[in-house]
C-alpha cells in the first residue's frame, strides 16, 4: 500500500482521488491521504500534477511507501533566515550573525 499525502489539502486528495478513479486506479482517501496499490505512483503523480495544471506543486518522496504532494514554499517566505554557509535555520539577525562567527566569518 502507497500513501500519498496530500499536506492537509483535502480539495486535492478530492481532485487526486478523482483522476486516478477515471485513469482506473483504485484508491481510498482517508481526509488528505490518498492510498493506492501501484506501483508507478510517481508517474502517475506526475502525469496529474501536469494535466490539472499544478505547476507549483512538487513531489516527494517521504519514505518507501509515502509521497507528499505539496507546494514547496521557501522559509524565507515566513521570515527566517539560512546561513548560507551551512542551511541552518534561525529567526533573527542577531542569531545569523552569532551562528556564522562559529564558521570563522569576521562580520562588520
Amino acid at each position: 500500500m502507497i500513501t500519498i499525502d496530500c499536506a492537509g489539502d483535502t480539495e486535492l486528495a478530492d481532485k487526486l482521488v478523482n483522476y486516478l478513479k477515471n485513469n482506473g486506479i483504485d484508491c481510498t482517501q482517508e481526509d488528505s491521504l490518498v492510498l493506492v496499490t501501484l506501483n508507478e505512483v510517481e508517474k502517475i503523480l506526475k502525469m496529474f500534477l501536469k494535466e490539472t495544471r499544478r505547476v507549483e506543486y512538487s513531489i516527494l518522496k517521504s519514505d518507501l511507501t509515502t509521497f507528499v504532494v505539496a507546494k514547496v514554499v521557501p522559509i524565507e517566505d515566513f521570515g527566517l533566515l539560512r546561513c548560507n554557509i551551512c542551511g541552518y535555520v534561525v529567526s533573527s539577525e542577531e542569531e545569523l550573525t552569532a551562528h556564522q562567527r562559529a564558521h570563522g566569518i569576521q562580520l562588520l
